[in-house]
């Protein structure tokens, strides 16, 4: 439906008009109607109608007055003028305005009205499809042109064209200018890009945009400008007009300010940018983009929304996984015992220790993910535990996960879930005695705990608790016991730089032989044999 509004201070002819043209029948809604020309223009200011009804003279403001201050908002607006004046001079200087059509009052029927408005139905319907068109056009060549940009820019650095003037050439084509010398390049990267392009109806939507407003801020000096490597990565180009200037850095800087700002308020989208070097020549220029693509990974610990001048550092060596262990028995002991404060506080002790040593993003992404999975998996053995995070999801969340901080954010989220779902079963009225005993085993797996340790602690006769336990899981309660210690010694063994001995300590065996068989047992080799298979495998050798 098109937008119409009546503009007359005559109050018979506004009734008459309103009540007696079909206007939703002739694809319209009649949406005000204004005695003054004032009044109607105040509305089209904050409610451009598709078509303006007006009388020529009326008080304030007439008619002729009223088009010529809405052709200023809105040229596309279609009037059509009523008058009692046969008068040439206003004819004429309705045509001037492009009004559509002019009808004197004397002569007015509602047959001649109604054809009139189906002809402007016609024609509004006509500029739309024409405008449709001239959008989605522009925006495929836009898409185009932002494709083209970024296929070249790859073919510039996977491939580097060896012919100077060729590469100039290729360049020009798809509206880069390569004709400098020295150059300092920045790269950017889109934050939170997962949730940034559900915003967005696509993603060269997305690279639309942020290629169009980074391209209008960065080329306010001349021959800069921005290129899409990725989809949530894209590269800036500031050329230096001579090696003598002073304050290069300064002014990427503060441009780098600009486009943040300006990203952040027009389509909110958070970016961090990492400034690279002065390049003396492209060649070098092509080198540096290499090492800073191969490198990026290294945002992982910069701070969101940061602009860092390109610092190269080595990730750790050190073997994230041999603090495995015990991370995820911290993490269990917290979220058995319902401790949210507890939980919050081992995320920023671990995350805090992850940005000290920084270690690979991948190696990190891997540890986490492990960790939450194999709580889970721990969790499912108590009745009714139930998690909304899948293994899919769980991988989902933390492999999108850009840097620490949303790291530190991501296990919150994770880990308070877990706490809610151990906080249901023990609401559950059946099996609680059940739930608290295993609670009370993988709590205290560091201590020798017996069936009458265990009944006392729940306030049950040993004999009673014990034929309860096999009733509902179908399993002695000390098979439950040594099966949870020896997934314990299978996880430190792999998780940890603690000897046999000591894990046997650890996990309360007062006789280390018994330990041994235990495990024999269940794993089919002694610890030390399984710890020297687990080795070599892991080594290749």
């Amino acid at each position: 439906m098109y937008q119409v509004i009546l503009v007359d201070d005559d109050s018979i002819v506004v009734e008459f008009l309103t009540k007696m043209l079909p206007w939703e029948d002739l694809g319209f809604t009649l949406n005000g109607s204004f005695h003054d020309g004032s009044e109607a223009l105040k509305h089209c200011k904050s409610n451009m109608p598709n078509v303006i009804i007006t009388d020529i003279g009326m008080p304030i403001m007439d008619g002729i007055t009223l088009m010529k201050n809405v052709r200023e908002l809105d040229s596309s607006t279609h009037s059509i003028i009523l008058s009692c004046h046969d008068d040439f001079k206003y004819a004429q200087q309705a045509l001037h305005l492009g009004v559509s059509e002019y009808v004197l009052k004397e002569s007015m029927e509602i047959e001649s009205l109604i054809t009139i408005l189906k002809s402007l139905k016609e024609r509004l319907d006509k500029e739309k499809r024409s405008s449709l068109e001239s959008c989605k056009l522009k925006s495929l060549v836009q898409d185009n042109i932002v494709s083209l940009k970024s296929k070249f820019l790859h073919t510039l650095i996977e491939h580097q064209l060896s012919d100077e003037l060729v590469c100039e050439q290729r360049a020009r084509e798809v509206g880069l200018d390569l004709t400098f010398q020295q150059c300092i390049p920045v790269i950017s990267f889109i934050n939170h890009f997962e949730n940034t392009k559900n915003e967005f109806s696509s993603i060269n939507l997305l690279k639309f945009s942020v290629d169009n407003l980074v391209s209008e801020l960065i080329n306010k000096n001349g021959k800069n400008f921005c290129v899409f490597y990725s989809d949530s990565m894209f590269i800036q180009f500031y050329p230096l007009s001579h090696s003598k200037s002073k304050g290069h850095f300064k002014k990427i800087e503060e441009s780098l300010m600009e486009i943040h700002e300006g990203l952040q308020h027009y389509l909110n989208i958070s970016i961090t940018s990492l400034i690279g070097d002065i390049s003396q020549n492209p060649t070098r220029l092509i080198e540096q983009l290499k090492i800073m693509i191969n490198q990026s990974d290294q945002r992982f610990y910069y701070k969101t929304g940061s602009i860092v001048r390109e610092a190269r550092s080595q990730f750790s060596n050190d073997n994230l996984f041999s603090y495995y262990s015990e991370a995820a028995q911290e993490f269990k002991s917290h979220i058995i015992n319902e401790d949210a404060e507890g939980v919050k506080i081992s995320i920023k002790k671990w995350v805090a220790f992850i940005r000290e040593h920084k270690f690979h993003p991948s190696i990190v992404r891997e540890w986490m993910i492990k960790i939450v999975l194999d709580i889970k998996l721990k969790f499912n053995t108590l009745d009714n535990f139930e998690s909304t995070f899948s293994v899919t999801m769980t991988d989902n969340i933390i492999n999108n996960i850009e840097c620490i901080c949303e790291l530190e954010d991501a296990l919150k989220r994770i880990f308070n879930k877990l706490i809610k779902n151990m906080n249901k079963i023990n609401e559950l009225p059946k099996k609680n005695e059940i739930i608290k005993a295993k609670k009370y085993v993988l709590l205290n797996l560091d201590k020798k705990i017996t069936l009458g340790e265990v009944a006392a602690y729940l306030h049950l006769n040993p004999s009673y608790f014990s034929r309860l336990y096999k009733q509902h899981t179908n399993e002695n309660f000390i098979d439950y016991v040594i099966k949870s210690k020896m997934e314990r010694a299978q996880e430190l063994i792999d998780h940890s730089n603690a000897s046999i001995d000591k894990i046997s300590e650890m996990l309360g065996f007062e006789n280390k032989s018994y330990f041994f068989k235990t495990f024999k047992k269940y794993y089919g080799a002694t610890p030390s044999e399984y710890k020297y298979k687990s080795t070599k495998q892991l080594t290749g050798n």
